[in-house]
């Protein structure tokens, strides 16, 4: 592992798969810090989507400030060497494209069949908010390349090119 070559996007996108949480971190409109975990998907631009009500903190607090940090992290703590996560930040909105709704939440029940499979988790998804988060930088964290192995993109840079 330690001399593979390095794709931070593609490594990044392997682990967004394999993992099913996210902790969302939020700020109020007076800098009270906040943070949610939360079950996501996302697609090939590495834009994390999740569902919650308006009414919950981290919603009110996009509303006011859409600027956010998030954490995805895979591990087992008997074996610090396969410690992996990201750590994100960018920015959240609401949303409201009927073909990306649709996309996001198709994947979204099939990540989680649980919640397909459940009239009642279903529905209440449902009648919940999607959320996408669009990072702008990127923090990759990877212990099988060697304790501490961390790369760093600029996401928003790269769009720009």
């Amino acid at each position: 592992m330690p001399d593979e070559p390095i794709n931070i996007t593609a490594d990044a996108a392997t682990l967004l798969t394999e993992c099913r949480t996210l902790s969302l971190a939020t700020v109020d409109g007076d800098g009270q810090p906040h943070v949610a975990n939360i079950q996501y998907v996302h697609d090939d631009r590495l834009h994390l989507y999740f569902v919650s009500s308006e009414d919950a903190a981290h919603s009110q607090h996009i509303t006011q400030r859409p600027d956010a940090a998030l954490t995805v992290y895979h591990h087992d703590d008997t074996e610090p060497g396969t410690i992996r996560g990201l750590q994100l930040q960018g920015r959240v909105s609401v949303v409201t494209d009927e073909r990306e709704q649709d996309t996001a939440l198709t994947q979204y029940l099939s990540k989680f069949s649980f919640i397909a499979n459940s009239h009642k988790l279903r529905g209440a998804v449902e009648r919940q908010t999607l959320y996408c988060f669009t990072p702008t930088w990127l923090r990759l964290i990877d212990n099988r390349r060697g304790f501490g192995w961390k790369a760093e993109t600029d996401l928003a840079a790269n769009e720009r090119e």
